[in-house]
């Protein structure tokens, strides 16, 4: 005997599109508002907790850090590490940055003078230097007729302030030089500039 089965179609629940449309707006709307309100990223710097007076070493200041957004120009850093024997070289008021302009390094505080000297880059290591670096200074005598030429160092480990090398203009071809020295260092180096013939050497501090 044949048994006949009869069948009826299923229904599906229907999709609300418009729902889903707005779920999916929602979240792309909360994941744009984290995105907006997300904190800035910061980088710490330092800064002095009180009023600091010219020629205090940042060892003996109350120094702090603070986080900023933009660390543009300012010295940056969660402790003073090698700044401690760096002096200040302007009043600094409490909560104030501290940058670089403001701050001394202990060299040239020991030689607070400053002499300028110009060389040919064959006599100032092909204009190889720059702030930071160390010197030593030779001066040459001429040999005259009973005498030879003779070489001595007149100074050691001096400290530069500033170099440039001149590639055009007035100065093209010179290395300029911005020594910190003190008043008896100024003058043998003036000294051997008009005597005789300068030459630099660059040294590890």
């Amino acid at each position: 005997m044949a048994v006949g089965v009869g069948t009826r179609g299923l229904s599906l629940p229907s999709i609300d599109r418009s729902r889903l449309l707005g779920v999916a707006l929602a979240a792309l709307a909360a994941l744009l508002v984290l995105w907006l309100t997300r904190p800035a990223p910061t980088t710490q710097v330092l800064v002095v907790s009180t009023d600091v007076s010219p020629g205090t070493p940042l060892s003996d200041a109350n120094v702090s850090v603070r986080d900023v957004s933009d660390p543009t120009g300012l010295v940056l850093g969660s402790s003073i590490g090698e700044l401690g024997e760096w002096t200040v070289a302007a009043p600094l008021v409490a909560g104030e940055p501290l940058v670089p302009s403001l701050l001394v390094p202990p060299q040239v505080a020991s030689a607070p003078n400053v002499v300028a000297l110009s060389l040919d880059p064959g006599h100032a290591v092909l204009g190889h230097l720059s702030s930071g670096d160390y010197i030593d200074i030779y001066r040459t005598l001429p040999g005259t007729f009973d005498t030879s030429q003779t070489t001595v160092r007149i100074a050691s480990s001096v400290f530069v302030i500033g170099a440039s090398f001149e590639d055009d203009g007035i100065n093209r071809g010179t290395v300029d030089l911005l020594l910190a020295v003190d008043e008896e260092l100024a003058a043998v180096i003036v000294a051997a500039e008009r005597s005789g013939e300068v030459d630099v050497v660059r040294v590890s501090p």
